[in-house]
């Protein structure tokens, strides 16, 4: 008996899976011989791809066409921000049909809240129906993004998970990589009706490849409660990890709003730059630091990587001139690309098969909030005490999220 508690206690500190209902593999999907690159893998890639490529072209432009209408800056920020609140109000029910539902179907609401918002972008000739567009926009993107990354976990080998989600991403990252270039160029030589056009062609191959992915019946003995506000909103067993995506996305929600005010006075005149190097640096992170993760421990590639992210944060302050700004980008980009599928994977191994979607919506949840953090709060630090302070502020909020391993330890023991 004292052998099996000694068992038990490393594999939770180990981030290997505590539970015995279904993160190991034995539910839908989550085969156990090994095999990653099969179809429904592949092919969930692929439309990921497909989908964060559409996504980037109209994060990137949907600003200018504001202007374009006729808008000012105050309603690009809304209607930029507009989509992001809306995920944020439906990600906890994303999270719990995923449960009681199934993954795939709502993997096809979220591609086709992408079709419809490109639809509406295309006819919108006002602000008001591009708001609408984008309340389309961030409801496709909670069903998805949820449900989508709930569905490759189900269908990873359990001793690949961490690696399936890094891939998963990476392919992400690609489409967030090339996405603006793209939107621009098209905007450049045809106009924003043939960008939104390739957008809605881009979402709808998203939802034929979904269409057609496999997805294995969920075991119909699994007892499932009724929604209510006490269980259908967050998960608890997600909020350790939820923390540490809170945490992450207050550094990554400052670089994104901040870097390029930030970095234009002080030598790099396109920051522009900043962003391709952290971006191909996230994914070259994240398609090798998942398979670390599920050889070594989820621990042992989520530490280094919030490290990563603490030290590239703390040293902007003293940044000048491309090179340095650029090996801040290398740093950050590698410490979130090796932190997030691992924390991911962890989450994943720590909860039961039907809580799944709910932990996955807290995760995303609580990463919403850090962005909204990371440019709200961190910016009214920048306007009172100077990017001096708000850099190492940042800095000292991102590191914070290694509380969220000793939350999760503790939780896990008393589980």
């Amino acid at each position: 008996m004292g052998t099996t508690n000694t068992k038990k206690e490393r594999m939770i500190e180990d981030g290997n899976p505590v539970h015995s209902s279904g993160s190991q593999g034995d539910g839908p999907g989550g085969p156990t011989d090994g095999r990653l690159f099969n179809v429904d893998f592949v092919s969930s890639t692929i439309a990921n791809l497909a989908s964060a490529l559409g996504i980037s072209m109209l994060i990137a432009t949907i600003p200018i066409y504001v202007i374009a209408l006729g808008g000012n800056r105050a309603d690009a920020g809304i209607v930029t921000g507009v989509a992001q609140l809306t995920s944020v109000l439906f990600r906890p029910l994303a999270g719990w049909l995923t449960d009681a539902w199934r993954r795939r179907p709502l993997v096809l609401i979220g591609t086709s809240g992408y079709v419809a918002a490109s639809i509406v972008y295309l006819l919108s000739g006002s602000i008001p129906l591009l708001i609408l567009g984008r309340v389309m926009h961030g409801i496709g993107v909670c069903f998805y993004t949820t449900a989508a990354n709930v569905y490759v976990a189900d269908i990873a080998p359990h001793n690949r998970r961490a690696e399936a989600l890094g891939v998963f991403s990476a392919a992400q990252a690609v489409g967030i990589i090339i996405g603006p270039a793209i939107g621009f160029f098209i905007i450049e030589a045809a106009g924003f009706h043939y960008m939104f056009y390739f957008t809605a062609g881009l979402a709808f191959a998203a939802f034929l490849i979904s269409l057609f992915a496999r997805e294995k019946r969920q075991n119909s003995t699994i007892k499932r409660h009724p929604w209510s506000p006490r269980t259908g909103i967050i998960d608890s067993d997600a909020i350790p990890l939820a923390w540490m995506a809170l945490c992450m996305g207050m550094g990554f929600g400052s670089i994104n709003a901040f870097i390029s005010i930030f970095a234009q006075p002080r030598g790099m005149t396109n920051p522009g730059f900043y962003f391709t190097v952290q971006a191909v640096a996230l994914l070259i992170s994240r398609t090798f630091a998942g398979r670390f993760a599920d050889r070594y421990g989820r621990v042992a590639a989520i530490i280094p990587g919030i490290v990563l992210m603490t030290v590239a944060l703390a040293i902007l302050p003293a940044a000048h001139g491309y090179h340095m700004f650029l090996a801040v980008a290398s740093l950050f980009g590698f410490g979130f690309g090796a932190a997030q599928p691992a924390t991911m994977a962890l989450l994943i191994d720590r909860v039961r098969l039907e809580q799944r979607g709910l932990a996955t919506s807290t995760y995303y949840l609580g990463f919403d909030v850090g962005l909204a953090i990371g440019s709200i709060l961190l910016g009214m630090v920048s306007q009172h005490f100077g990017f001096g302070v708000m850099w190492p502020v940042a800095a000292a909020l991102t590191l914070l999220s290694l509380a969220g391993l000793l939350m999760g330890r503790r939780h896990a023991a008393g589980s």
